[in-house]
């Protein structure tokens, strides 16, 4: 059994420097087509459900895209389109990226980061908390093999 065990310290927070004016918050671009390039790229377990998380940029700007994690797997994955779908979105980043299309998820997924790649944005609403956000509608794969 794990224990809980406050960690003691004379460290103030008013010690602690930051610049807050280099945050780059991610924010809700209008649907159309954009180049955009992966920052990082993980996979997230949550309960029994997998879900890919893409920290993508538009590379004209620079700036952070406000996107939600992608679900690929899970208990109710057979259900609908959507895990269908996502992994058919992930599947073509992998052939933009000429890396297998299967394998071992925790070991490819972090192999796009860095990629730049084509795609069409679209408008979502998140169902439980009505916050808009980007969802990837379709990429453009004319640079797969």
């Amino acid at each position: 059994m794990k224990q809980f065990t406050r960690q003691k310290g004379n460290a103030s927070t008013t010690e602690l420097n930051l610049d807050f004016g280099a945050a780059k918050v991610a924010r809700v671009l209008e649907p159309g087509d954009y180049r955009l390039r992966i920052e990082s790229a993980r996979v997230i377990q949550k309960n029994q459900n997998v879900l890919v998380a893409l920290d993508l940029i538009e590379a004209e700007s620079g700036g952070r895209i406000d996107g939600r994690p992608l679900w690929i797997d899970g208990p109710n994955a057979g259900t609908g389109q959507i895990a269908m779908e996502n992994q058919h979105r992930i599947a073509q980043l992998l052939a933009i990226a000429r890396l297998p299309t299967e394998g071992n998820v925790g070991t490819l997924i972090p192999q796009l980061t860095g990629l730049e790649f084509d795609a069409r944005l679209v408008l979502a609403i998140d169902s439980r908390s009505g916050r808009t956000y980007n969802a990837i509608a379709e990429i453009y794969v004319e640079d797969a093999p």
